[in-house]
């Protein structure tokens, strides 16, 4: 009986009540003593960190032009979510374009050649006031053109290319880097140079670069933009574009770098990125020598695929007595061309500069 009575005071139970639960208190002690190590351990990450951490590297202006580069190749780099991929051009055309006319090669286009600081070579039609002149007309060889543009930003692939037996033209991207070093190259080694203008593609998603001509701006903006890349380096004696499926659909853009052209004594090639390119006629209007890519050797990007490419422009040749094609940088367009170059005059076709298939101006008057 004691037992039973000292448990009913212990818990205020009346007989016959439910039992209370004991009701749970926070420990203010024990709260601040979680609250404190928690801070501890964060103070300690902080100061390890801080402790072990190396001293930044000075920004150089090797370093900062480094960090404003384009990646290499598009084939080396993983494209990133959200951001436009840097190609070698927008998707490349599986087209083939026959030639609309063929006349005689341009007599006398002094060019930017002129200003280049190396002295004179009379051997070498690059360093000479004029183009190179037509292929004899007792040479029935069909003439073929082979262009590699893109060139100037993977340098060792560049010389790679610079390599490949010529004459070839050899067109360099205008924000490259060391381009009076990687042109000087280009002319010693026989080639013809072109100078590659990006302009603004159809699609948000590729990149054609820093100072792209852009449709839509001020005259002045895009003459600014247009001057900035024409002055990149010296010796060359035409443009092409890069990219510009957009840019070269609108006439007023292109009649403006057509006029500059003019003044400057270049021709244009358009690469043909586009179906609706104006660039014809814009050069037309103006009266720029002009004329128009046949063929994309790379599209496929393998060798198997490159080497059908150069066929196609072995029959385009024999068929219309010429043609125009353009390539890329690429390991497998290197490989490819290589044992095709090689033999090329046994297949009774004649490597020319593309200068020598240039539609001219007009005669005076």
């Amino acid at each position: 009986m004691a037992i039973k009575s000292r448990t009913r005071k212990a818990g205020n139970n009346k007989p016959g009540a439910p039992e209370r639960r004991p009701q749970f208190r926070l420990n203010p002690l024990r709260q601040a003593f979680f609250v404190g190590l928690a801070v501890a351990g964060i103070a300690i990450g902080y100061g390890v960190g801080y402790l072990t951490k190396s001293d930044p590297q000075p920004a150089t202006s090797e370093s900062v032009a480094r960090a404003m580069l384009p990646p290499l190749l598009p084939e080396d780099v993983q494209p990133q979510q959200g951001k436009p991929v840097r190609a070698y051009e927008e998707a490349l055309p599986k087209d083939i374009i026959e030639p609309t006319e063929t006349r005689p090669a341009v007599k006398v286009l002094k060019g930017t050649a002129e200003k280049s600081e190396q002295p004179p070579n009379p051997e070498s039609p690059l360093d000479s006031a004029s183009l190179p002149p037509a292929v004899p007309a007792q040479d029935k060889k069909a003439r073929i053109a082979i262009v590699i543009d893109d060139l100037g930003i993977d340098k060792p692939r560049t010389a790679r290319a610079l390599r490949l037996p010529g004459p070839l033209t050899m067109s360099f991207l205008t924000y490259a880097m060391d381009l009076d070093e990687q042109t000087r190259a280009a002319r010693e080694a026989g080639h013809e140079l072109l100078l590659h203008i990006p302009m603004e593609p159809g699609s948000q998603d590729v990149d054609p670069g820093p100072n792209v001509l852009l449709t839509g701006i001020p005259p002045q903006e895009l003459l600014t933009s247009l001057e900035w890349n024409l002055d990149q380096f010296t010796g060359y004696v035409g443009v092409n574009n890069h990219m510009g499926s957009r840019f070269t659909a609108d006439m007023a853009g292109m009649v403006a770098v057509m006029e500059e052209l003019k003044k400057r004594n270049l021709f244009f090639l358009d690469s043909m990125t586009a179906g609706n390119s104006v660039a014809r006629k814009a050069a037309r209007k103006v009266d720029v020598p002009f004329a128009g890519r046949n063929v994309f050797l790379d599209h496929a990007d393998d060798v198997a695929g490159i080497s059908k490419r150069l066929a196609e422009v072995e029959r385009l040749a024999k068929r219309t007595g010429q043609a125009i094609a353009i390539g890329h940088p690429r390991e497998v367009t290197l490989k490819a061309l290589v044992p095709w170059l090689k033999d090329i005059e046994k297949r009774g076709f004649k490597l020319v500069p593309l200068s020598s298939m240039v539609k001219p101006r007009r005669s005076p008057g």
